[in-house]
């Protein structure tokens, strides 16, 4: 079973630059129920700190806390 799992994942990083959405459930930023939008972004990433973890900033430039 954890062959056939590890096949079919998809190992994503990101650059510097790179456009990306973080996820709502993770931020918490609007809670709108189950219809409510499940994504939000799109980001820059800033900086990247390891461990598929990164600091984003908005179009604006100002960085985004807890990502």
């Amino acid at each position: 079973m954890e062959k056939y799992y590890n096949s079919r994942v998809r190992d994503t990083s990101f650059k510097l630059g790179d456009m990306v959405y973080r996820s709502n459930e993770a931020s918490h930023a609007r809670d709108e129920g189950k219809l409510g939008p499940k994504w939000e972004g799109p980001y820059e990433v800033k900086e990247s700190l390891g461990k598929r973890a990164y600091k984003l900033k908005d179009c604006k430039g100002n960085e985004i806390p807890r990502t």
